[in-house]
């Protein structure tokens, strides 16, 4: 039995858990308060967007998955992807997916999913995306932007200028809440903000650098939350979340069977109420 008719999924690329308590997010601040959520959710090995965000959507480590640039998911896969899982189920459905970083629309979700896709710097996608949801009501949706991960690279995951990325990211996830409850699909979708990992200064040939990939804890630490009907409200989740936990709460929302094929073969503990 499906708990959301929509799931709204939202990717913040290179967020540290704990920045959303160190800098101003009233729009996370409010999907924590009306759902559940974890700023101490762990990414995967290594903690790179090739294998957490192939983690994320296809709910199995990524030894397994095993998706890069030269090695794309293959579409008879056993751990097909959330979008896939919907597509199969519902081949009526609109589905959009807006990334910023490209290969997630050309290397992670599946060609036969026939989502509307698109990729564009943060400051173009962000409304392009909410145009979207306002003309296409789509029942599965994805947005990844990259400016957090971008600014850490450059400035550092604990700088003033991280910060402000962060908080230019929240604004952009309030104009897709903004679409969503636009439509009149606020009370009916589940929405989840997620990252993909977080980062940390890295020692390589006598050089610090401003990276991620390893498991320190500043890059394994990533922000995760969900909020939508059946799902609990108002609570921080003490127990083991991970990115590879996202495919099964879309999934549970939305009245999908889990497939045998993935790892992560229920939503965490403390996530639903129903």
């Amino acid at each position: 039995m499906a708990l959301c008719e929509r799931a709204f999924v939202i990717g913040l690329d290179g967020l540290r858990g704990p920045a959303v308590t160190e800098f101003e997010t009233p729009n996370l601040d409010t999907i924590c308060r009306e759902g559940v959520w974890s700023d101490q959710a762990q990414s995967v090995m290594p903690s790179s967007s090739y294998p957490a965000w192939g983690s994320m959507f296809h709910g199995v480590s990524p030894q397994t998955h095993q998706i890069g640039g030269e090695t794309p998911i293959s579409e008879d896969a056993a751990w097909p992807s959330f979008m896939k899982l919907a597509r199969q189920a519902h081949p009526d459905w609109a589905m959009g997916a807006f990334s910023c970083w490209e290969p997630i629309n050309r290397d992670i979700i599946e060609d036969s999913c026939g989502a509307h896709c698109e990729s564009a710097g943060d400051p173009e996608l962000a409304p392009a995306a909410a145009a979207f949801i306002r003309e296409a009501r789509p029942h599965v949706f994805f947005m990844q932007l990259d400016y957090i991960d971008g600014t850490g690279h450059g400035h550092g995951y604990r700088s003033e200028l991280y910060g402000e990325a962060i908080r230019q990211s929240d604004e952009r996830v309030g104009l897709i809440v903004d679409a969503i409850r636009d439509i009149g699909a606020l009370d009916e979708s589940l929405i989840m903000v997620v990252s993909d990992h977080g980062g940390c200064e890295i020692e390589h040939e006598g050089a610090i650098h401003n990276s991620h990939g390893v498991d320190h804890p500043d890059a394994m630490a990533i922000f995760w939350s969900a909020r939508g009907p059946g799902v609990c409200e108002g609570v921080k989740l003490d127990g083991d979340v991970t990115i590879t936990h996202t495919a099964p709460v879309v999934a549970h929302a939305l009245g999908l069977a889990i497939p045998d094929g993935w790892e992560a073969q229920a939503p965490p503990e403390g996530v639903f109420c129903l």
